[in-house]
């Protein structure tokens, strides 16, 4: 083994220009880590996870990781495994043999030792492997560097058949995964306790510390941002107006309302992964927190990062001034086109500056009629207007108070956080779209603001005329922010997956005009007696 731990200082000496360690490995989680949250992270990928999340250093001892490295190529620096790896090493890579050693009957008890013996060997629990591995590398630096673990939820799932191709039957995983918990719930204690290993599991199970978003706020690097664009957020909106008339587009609206949290990078990554992903528009939200609520309202019980009241919440969570400058600059860098939702008049006056050429007046103050009424008088841009918790009454309210040359977005919306499927009420969408249609009401546009759960509603309303969706997204979950629960998360997959469906659903309803498609044919030719 004295060959072994030399053959570790180039493993070291790397490891010392890096912030902390990140163990990787297989679980559904390893798709939803941001790659770039990983650049002060010296990394350990357990497995072949190194398809996924590249690194510095793979740990693997099973014969069916050596086909998919063959197949996938190996892409990082060292290998350290009990299996023989001359025919695939490069001259840049470096090859450790160590001994497997399976694990024994003594259980986690037996595991845990194993830290405190001198010899370095492979056991079948790898992740305990890894973190061996990395708890000998800070025995060789003057200040240990923490260690986080991301990928190991121990479940499974059909995300969990993507990544896992060692052939074993699906029963046997869960037995595994299961028992591997309980081991590392005992030996993670031990670890901790006995040899002060700084140990942060990454995930969203009772075993984790935090949250994958809350890792990936934590190291982001810090964003620049993009300052003076040519993007013009007014003739953009035109551009995109000019397809819903003329190409049956449907505006895919990514609502943020205050999801970024006061943040200046979450709301930047935000604005970016949702324009990556597919959406039209950016919405934010702005209210005058101090006179929006009263006094009572403010001095609630809300407990959040900010405090305890529900005005330490609000206050801290707002769109201030420097908040909207990142937006609109990081808008034009994206080029996407941002608007607002406007909920009191100090509001409509904060945005005045910035000319937006459409806000949004929600649900929330569809009862603040002296408010709305204003709006009509000193706003001249476009609206889009949601009609959760209203009946008929305001339908005719709108549309008698925001007449004019201005295009409406009338928004079918459930006040309900998530909308159960019969609450949704998709059919309003085609009474929005008949009165534009029927009614001669030409500015008028019809859409939908989902608060159901998937994308099922919204691709309905696709299909019933909608010419605007617009859904919730957030950053990771953050369980005190308000619709947290009903909004897609930019972390994962969820909202690029709905875009699609959006995209499926608008591809699927085509054109009103009936027409023979080119995929179309006759199944049999007519027979000449039949002409």
């Amino acid at each position: 083994m004295e060959n072994f731990y030399k053959q570790l200082n180039d493993i070291v000496s790397v490891l010392k220009t890096f912030d902390h360690i990140a163990i990787i490995g297989k679980g559904r989680g390893i798709l939803d880590i941001p790659k770039n949250a990983l650049q002060k992270a010296f990394v350990i990928n357990v497995n072949d996870a190194e398809r996924y999340v590249p690194g510095h250093v793979t740990i693997f001892h099973a014969s069916w990781i050596l086909d998919s490295l063959k197949e996938h190529g190996l892409k990082n620096s060292f290998y350290i495994s009990s299996q023989p790896m001359d025919e695939l090493i490069q001259k840049d890579q470096k090859y450790i043999y160590a001994p497997f050693e399976p694990q024994n009957n003594e259980g986690a008890e037996h595991i845990a030792a194993e830290f405190q013996q001198k010899d370095f060997v492979i056991s079948d629990f790898l992740l305990i492997t890894a973190i061996h591995l990395a708890y000998i590398l800070n025995q060789q630096l003057d200040r240990p560097k923490k260690i986080y673990l991301l990928g190991f939820d121990f479940q499974y799932d059909d995300r969990s058949e993507v990544l896992d191709l060692s052939g074993h039957e699906v029963d046997y995983k869960k037995i595994l995964l299961k028992t591997q918990k309980e081991n590392f719930r005992f030996v993670r204690s031990y670890l901790q306790d006995v040899l002060n290993i700084d140990l942060i599991h990454v995930g969203n199970s009772d075993l984790s510390d935090i949250h994958i978003s809350e890792f990936a706020d934590l190291f982001l690097e810090k964003t620049i941002y993009s300052g003076k664009s040519n993007f013009d957020n007014t003739r953009a909106y035109q551009k995109l107006l000019q397809k819903c008339d003329q190409d049956h587009y449907t505006l895919v609206v990514a609502e943020l309302t205050n999801n970024h949290i006061g943040d200046a990078d979450r709301l930047v990554n935000m604005i970016r992964i949702a324009k990556k992903n597919g959406a039209d528009m950016i919405k934010v939200q702005k209210r005058h927190v101090d006179t929006f609520y009263t006094e009572q309202e403010l001095a609630t019980y809300y407990k959040s990062p900010f405090g305890n009241t529900l005005g330490d919440y609000r206050r801290g969570v707002e769109l201030d001034e420097n908040l909207m400058q990142v937006l609109v600059e990081e808008c034009a860098a994206s080029e996407i086109v941002w608007f607002a939702s406007v909920l009191d008049y100090a509001s409509l006056q904060f945005l005045a500056p910035y000319n937006p050429p459409v806000i949004k007046l929600p649900s929330t103050i569809s009862n603040h009629r002296n408010f709305l009424k204003k709006v009509a008088e000193e706003y001249s841009g476009d609206l889009v207007i949601s009609t959760g918790f209203t009946d008929l009454h305001y339908e005719e309210f709108v549309l008698d108070t925001f007449s004019g040359d201005r295009r409406i977005f009338l928004l079918q919306c459930t006040s309900s956080y998530p909308a159960p499927p019969e609450a949704c009420q998709i059919a309003v969408v085609r009474h929005y779209e008949e009165l534009r249609t029927v009614g001669h009401r030409v500015n008028l546009y019809s859409g939908y603001s989902s608060h159901d759960l998937g994308s099922l509603g919204s691709m309905m309303a696709v299909a019933a005329g909608a010419s605007m969706v617009e859904k919730h997204v957030k950053y990771g979950n953050l369980e005190w922010i308000h619709f947290d629960g009903v909004a897609l998360d930019l972390t994962t997959a969820e909202f690029e997956t709905y875009v699609k469906d959006i995209r499926k659903a608008q591809l699927m309803c085509g054109s009103k005009m009936k027409q023979i498609h080119q995929a179309e044919h006759h199944k049999y030719k007519p027979n000449e007696q039949h002409n």
